[in-house]
């Protein structure tokens, strides 16, 4: 094993001053360029790799074999469940609170729709009863009126003087309302107001739910690239201990190279 590894220095220091000086040109050598271009060889003595990319990956292996994950798949399942990312790039811990605030958000969405829609058909039967409204699917201007004005006629008439451009509602079944007290009026205007306000949070909660999407793919992103990163610096220590590497490179100026890592 000595005995070859001394001749195999001494052919690579004999091509290395070769190369230096400087190869003519040859139809074998236009034909190995050719057939070569996109391809790097390189050779590990101790362990017997061969490898067709930079010093530091292990060919031949996938990268669920190196360890390795898919940034663009970790941010793809963190933006369709917040905490996908993390729990394919095995964080389970990290995943679990991405998916704990997702569901949180959901419940909270529903939660706030919920009650908005049972304020809101309190105030319109409240309405019904004490001002002999009709505001089932009325416009959301004609609802913020009601609870403004005392009746119909006072809309009318302040409208025509305050506000010409506000159009004249004839009193009909469909538009009338005549509220009995003030009481009564602001009862409903605080029972709408409830309403408005859950679907405020409700809307809130849907923001929140994309703000922890967004959260989860830039964790996922940074999470996938330090690991990588991590487990890419791993190998190119441990196959630089190995002691020798031998590099052939037939597009680079040197096309022979011996490497020997002394181990300290």
């Amino acid at each position: 094993m000595k005995i070859g590894l001394t001749i195999l220095v001494l052919f690579a220091a004999v091509v290395g001053n070769t190369s230096a000086v400087g190869l003519q040109p040859s139809p074998l050598h236009d034909a190995m360029q050719r057939s070569l271009a996109a391809e790097r060889w390189q050779f590990d003595l101790s362990s017997g790799l061969q490898k067709g990319e930079e010093f530091g990956e292990v060919a031949g292996r996938t990268p669920a074999e190196t360890g390795r994950k898919s940034v663009l798949k970790a941010a793809l399942f963190s933006a369709l469940v917040p905490g996908g990312g993390q729990y394919y790039l095995d964080r389970h811990r990290t995943a679990r609170y991405y998916f704990a605030a997702e569901a949180a958000t959901w419940i909270g969405y529903i939660a706030f729709r919920t009650y908005g829609n049972w304020r809101k058909t309190d105030y319109i039967d409240f309405a019904a009863v004490y001002a002999d409204a009709q505001l089932a699917g009325k416009s959301e201007d004609f609802l913020s009126w009601v609870g403004f004005y005392s009746n119909i006629r006072e809309f009318n008439n302040l409208g025509r003087a305050f506000d010409p451009e506000r159009p004249y509602l004839w009193d009909t079944p469909t538009n009338h309302w005549e509220w009995q007290t003030d009481q009564d009026r602001q009862t409903y205007r605080d029972l709408r107001n409830r309403s408005k306000e859950a679907y405020r949070k409700s809307d809130f909660m849907i923001g929140a739910a994309i703000v922890n999407r967004i959260v989860s793919v830039i964790d996922a992103v940074r999470s996938a690239i330090r690991m990588n990163r991590r487990i890419g610096d791993s190998e190119t220590f441990s196959l630089q201990e190995r002691g020798l590497k031998l590099r052939f490179d037939p597009l680079a100026s040197r096309q022979l190279s011996l490497t020997v890592y002394p181990g300290f």
